[in-house]
């Protein structure tokens, strides 16, 4: 016969407290799990057979995951041969938005910056520039900054020429990212005269968030985002990464690319979506405040109506999407979409979604027409269409 534990009759009310708050806690923490609830999509107003068309043209387009939530459970997901659930993507630009974006959301909730604040505030070396030190939080995250973006057209990153190749070379201290767009990154027009795409831009805002919580817990953006954001929210640590895996120490602040250099699985992707979705509500948890989600994810007002490293259609550019959406992307189109009127979570992981036979050219007249507009037009719309068609057959 094993021996058993004896417990005192007055400790067990406290055992058993102690045991209920750990469930809860964990319940709060894992949602929605390695079992993330599904359902079918007719149950959740949505077009089966739409979302198969949606896939099987995603799929000719070299695309490697799609996932679709609706009213926080999976409806569609599908990955091309030899990817996974658990596979890590690379995100590219995406990261302006999942690490940019959310770095600042929290730094905003802790009421350690404002994106109305000059960014001289905390970079020093603007402060006595006529031009530099007229740009806010704001301007950098909707790329109106003015600052010039690392890229020449049809040149890799690594052979672009003087500061913008180092740029991408990711060399250490003093040809750093951070210190060359800081430092060398020409301005091009006065701040938020034009929309003008700009890593550098983005850099700069992490640069500004990261001085912002100097003083706080937790001082690089990594550690800020893995204790605040992904670890409440039930992404383990393998599932994603940021930063191309560095960290840059410049005038004594650690510094963690947002322009690019993510991997996160689709599942920790769409996690942030539902987190966005949400405004910043967890299970009942709080984790950033309502109104500092909708400052970086919606349009800041501005040429463009960009948010903090988020797109919006606050413009009403595309018709057939609602206005309050808001996505992130990146190269290959690596795409986030989040539709809070319609619940609706989207990922996309793949190779650049390009023109088939039989469809005119991509033109490259602006950041829109270039990007967003193809997107648009043979995913986002025919994925809000799935859901409008699913609702009207009901009726």
């Amino acid at each position: 016969m094993s021996a058993k534990a004896v417990v005192p009759r007055a400790v067990r009310p406290a055992m058993i407290l102690v045991a209920l708050a750990v469930a809860l806690r964990t319940k709060a923490a894992d949602w929605p799990g390695k079992d993330w609830p599904t359902a079918t999509p007719e149950s959740q107003g949505m077009s089966s057979a739409r979302l198969d068309v949606i896939k099987e043209r995603l799929a000719v387009k070299k695309t490697r995951a799609f996932l679709v939530v609706r009213n926080d459970s999976v409806v569609y997901e599908w990955y091309a041969p030899g990817v996974t659930a658990t596979t890590k993507q690379g995100t590219a630009s995406l990261a302006k938005a999942l690490v940019g974006g959310m770095s600042l959301a929290v730094a905003i909730t802790d009421g350690r910056i404002s994106i109305d604040d000059p960014a001289a505030k905390f970079v020093p070396q603007w402060q006595s520039d006529p031009r530099k030190s007229k740009i806010t939080i704001r301007h950098l995250g909707s790329h109106t900054s003015g600052l010039s973006d690392s890229t020449t057209e049809n040149v890799k990153h690594a052979e672009q020429p003087g500061w913008m190749g180092d740029f991408w070379k990711r060399l250490d201290p003093p040809r750093d990212p951070f210190t060359i767009a800081r430092d060398e990154t020409p301005m091009l027009f006065a701040p938020g005269e034009k929309l003008q795409y700009s890593n550098p831009g983005i850099g700069m805002l992490t640069y500004c968030v990261t001085a912002a919580i100097r003083g706080g817990e937790h001082k690089d953006i990594r550690t800020l985002l893995r204790e605040r954001v992904m670890r409440p929210i039930g992404v383990p640590d393998a599932e994603w990464s940021v930063g191309y895996g560095q960290t840059w120490v410049v005038d004594g602040l650690p510094l963690v690319a947002t322009w690019g250099g993510g991997a996160y699985t689709p599942r920790a992707t769409a996690r942030i979506g539902r987190l966005v979705l949400h405004e910043g509500n967890w299970e009942g948890r709080q984790l950033l405040s309502q109104d500092a989600v909708r400052q970086v994810t919606r349009d800041a007002g501005l040429t463009g109506n960009c948010g903090m490293g988020w797109w919006s259609n606050a413009g009403q550019r595309y018709a057939g999407l609602p206005k309050d959406a808001v996505w992130g992307a990146g190269a290959g189109d690596q795409l986030l979409l989040v539709v809070p009127s319609l619940n609706l979570i989207m990922v996309r992981n793949g190779e650049t979604l390009t023109p088939g036979a039989g469809e005119p050219p991509v033109r490259d007249d602006d950041v829109f027409i270039k990007y967003y507009d193809y997107r648009a037009r043979i995913l986002f719309e025919p994925l809000v269409d799935a859901v409008i068609h699913a609702s009207a057959t009901r009726r």
